[in-house]
């Protein structure tokens, strides 16, 4: 065995790589069989994964998506500990991390990388009703202050009874943003603040936040000391007008210190400014009808570490739907931005769009569900170096076919015409047909999806004709799941100036062998990129994995906690919302509660029920909803949020944060998060490499609720939340539903 090299992070020599992975693991093993000995009250569960995978690479390996090569060897864990003395007082643990050996995707550093270390106690028993979360938490206060993943300790009070006929909450945080506890330094970017919120039945409710941050000067991205505070008063009130339902949100928000600089690091030292949003939401109680009304405004300098907010930019937005008796819902949008507003070359972004969900044609066809999506955009400046003009049309339709087939097609149109300084003329033409249908081969069942995809771009110098063929399969038997993704792009490009020709092909295979608490598995991963002229790239991963689980209920839990089991989700009534469509409800109580929310034309696809319906209805991205039954009762039920342009970092990191928001706002601050890698325009290679992760959960009575953007087999880059009795462990990203594509 050898000693820790800095240069090349070796940590044992070659021949004992994997068998002092696999005595980790049985000391792993071992730990967790004597904590469960030692806390006989605690209920405690978790996962060990060990995975160790060769990349390889030939010619021109710039252009993969696998920058390291060679072997590479992980160990992660994860355990999670739970104690409920009562249905108010429970205390709730999670200890998280890997034992990285060299490989460079797993994380940045090697040797032990403690990733999650908490601890919460919540007593609504006490006089003083608290909850305290030591380690990792998620720090939620307002839309413009402060709503990211800290390492520290966050303290609430919630006072039982009311204090002058109001309730109140006061909340303290303080903690580092890193993604591991190793080489964690409070000085890097470090958060405290405080938020008090009061709760009046006809004032509605309030709240008052600070926030200080401080991150120390980096040579790298050349940014000096700073240090800011951000001060807010939010508040959000329910009216009735007439039979109208209305609720108005408002907050503004001052922010004095340094940010990272507009033009030098010397230019962001000692600012203040001002941040604004007003929302107005309402429906009508008599008519099918709701509608937003939405104003922001953000100063150049109003730069809070904490929030997710474009400085130095002025919106108004209107947002209205409407849902037909035939279960078709259509809704409208105008949008209007203004960036750099407080610059000479103001940049102006207008939008005016339709949707249409549901069951599109019910009059001809019950079993047609679909999404069309239409816009015209037009983006220009001051200066008129950037003035575009663009039409588009995205449709989606899903269909069961005779013999057994499922059929989807989805037409895209695309118009762009600039006049501005680059003349960027394009129109995009695509079609992309595929069907699923059920098979058994030797024993196997499971489901074939081939398809299809012709995607053209025309107008001055872009001429370029992709051709796209598809197939993926999915097979299972007892203990076996197998599954494979191939896919064949050729880009025919007719004129020099649009580049070189170029096919690009992937094999993608996982497969899983089950038993008891033990999983193996072995996923493979080919690329292939063949540009004419150029110099071609062969790319490939084989990796090897066991995970090992574990689940043991407090031995005194039943005798101790027989108020909580009267917290089981099938007792409460079934509601169209991720939390409501809980695992264990009734087919027919999930079924009656759709219909009565107006949710129609589901079709069957890979084992799930799928609804083209906006579950929220401010996110103006697809949405389709799954349901999963299994001998009658719900499974899983999942949302799925298309992204406009994966290459759009703006776009994909505010539609993510925007609906991480609303699930904060119906389930509360997160029971964990699991974040790695930024945003940026290469997300699809990112995710794909794993480079980028993110996982966020709440734990729920009966199960979990997760949200993120999973690993897919097929390279597909959207956002799923789920609703499940359990998961694997976070770092298995390949959990996306695969059949729904």
């Amino acid at each position: 065995m050898m000693g820790v090299d800095g240069a090349t992070g070796r940590l044992f020599s070659r021949q004992w790589r994997l068998p002092g992975l696999a005595i980790l693991l049985l000391v792993v093993s071992a730990s967790s069989a004597a904590t469960v000995s030692i806390l006989p009250d605690w209920q405690i569960s978790g996962s060990n994964t060990l995975r160790g995978g060769h990349y390889g690479a030939t010619s021109d390996a710039t252009s993969g998506p696998y920058p390291f090569e060679g072997d590479l060897y992980f160990n992660e864990f994860n355990v999670y500990l739970n104690k409920r003395n009562s249905r108010y007082d429970t205390f709730r643990g999670e200890i998280s991390g890997a034992y990285n050996l060299n490989d460079d995707y797993r994380a940045d550093r090697f040797g032990i990388v403690p990733e999650r270390l908490s601890l919460v106690r919540e007593n609504g028993d006490n006089a003083l009703p608290y909850r305290l979360e030591l380690g990792d938490h998620f720090a939620y206060y307002s839309y413009l202050t402060l709503q990211r993943s800290l390492k520290g300790a966050q303290v609430e009070f919630q006072p039982a009874s009311k204090i002058a006929g109001r309730r109140h909450s006061i909340q303290i945080t303080s903690g580092a943003n890193d993604s591991s506890w190793r080489g964690l330094s409070l000085q890097e970017d470090h958060s405290t603040g405080a938020s008090w919120l009061m709760q009046d039945e006809t004032l509605g409710s309030m709240s008052i936040n600070f926030v200080h941050n401080s991150r120390d000067a980096s040579t790298t991205a050349a940014t000096a000391d700073r240090s800011q505070n951000v001060l807010s008063i939010a508040g959000e009130r329910q009216l009735a007008i007439g039979d109208h339902s209305l609720s108005v949100e408002a907050e503004a928000a001052h922010f004095s210190g340094d940010h990272n600089g507009l033009a030098g690091a010397a230019s962001g030292q000692d600012k203040s400014d001002n941040g604004y949003f007003l929302q107005l939401s309402g429906r009508s109680n008599s008519l099918p009808w709701d509608y937003q009304l939405r104003f922001d405004r953000y100063g150049q300098d109003f730069q809070p570490r904490g929030a997710v907010v474009t400085a130095d930019r002025r919106s108004a937005e209107l947002r209205s739907g409407w849902m037909h008796s035939s279960g078709v819902r259509i809704r409208g949008r105008l949008q209007h931005f203004e960036d750099g507003f407080e610059t000479l070359n103001e940049l102006r972004t207008r939008t005016y769009g339709a949707t249409l969900s549901g069951p599109l044609l019910r009059g001809f066809t019950a079993d047609l569900n679909g999404n069309i999506d239409a816009f015209v955009q037009n983006i220009d400046n001051e200066t008129g170096t950037t003035d575009t003009l663009t039409h588009n049309l995205n449709m989606s339709v899903t269909k069961p076919l005779p013999n057994d087939w499922t059929g989807r097609a989805t037409v895209f149109l695309q118009n762009l015409n600039d006049d501005g300084l680059v003349n960027a003329d394009l129109f995009t033409r695509q079609i992309s047909v595929n069907a699923d249908h059920r098979i058994q081969i030797g024993g196997f069942e499971g489901i074939i999806t081939p398809g299809f995809e012709v995607r053209t771009l025309r107008k001055g110098f872009s001429h370029s004709t992709d051709i796209n063929p598809t197939l993926a399969v999915s097979l299972s038997q007892g203990p076996h799941a197998l599954r494979m993704d191939y896919s064949s792009r050729m880009q025919n490009r007719s004129f020099s100036v649009s580049g070189a020709d170029i096919d690009t092909h992937t094999f993608n295979v996982d497969y899983r062998y089950t038993r008891r608490q033990h999983i193996f598995g072995v996923e493979t991963n080919m690329f292939n990129r063949e540009p004419t002229p150029g110099e071609s790239t062969e790319a490939y991963r084989i990796s090897a994995y066991w995970t090992y689980s574990f689940d043991r209920p407090a031995v005194t839990l039943a005798a101790r906690n027989i108020d909580a089991i009267g917290l089981s989700s099938v007792s409460r009534p079934v509601e169209v919302t991720i939390a409501g469509l809980a695992p264990g409800r009734s087919a027919e109580a999930v079924d009656a509660a759709l219909a009565e929310a107006g949710v129609a034309g589901g079709v069957n696809q890979a084992g799930y029920r799928v609804y083209e319906y906006p579950l929220f209805r401010d996110v103006f991205r697809r949405q389709r909803l799954a349901i999963q039954f299994d001998q009658g009762l719900l499974a899983r039920s999942a949302l799925i949020i298309d992204f406009d342009d994966v290459g759009d970092r703006n776009s994909v990191l505010q539609t993510f944060e925007q609906v991480r928001q609303m699930l904060i706002r119906d389930l509360g601050n997160p029971s964990r998060t699991y974040e790695e890698g930024e945003f940026s325009a290469s997300l699809a290679q990112d995710l794909n490499a794993q480079r980028l992760t993110r996982i966020v959960e709440w734990s729920v009575p009966g199960g979990v609720i997760r949200f993120g953007i999973p690993r897919r087999l097929d390279g597909q880059v959207r956002m799923e939340i789920q609703h499940a009795t359990r998961f694997t462990q976070s770092g298995e990203t390949l959990w996306s539903i695969e059949g729904v594509r």
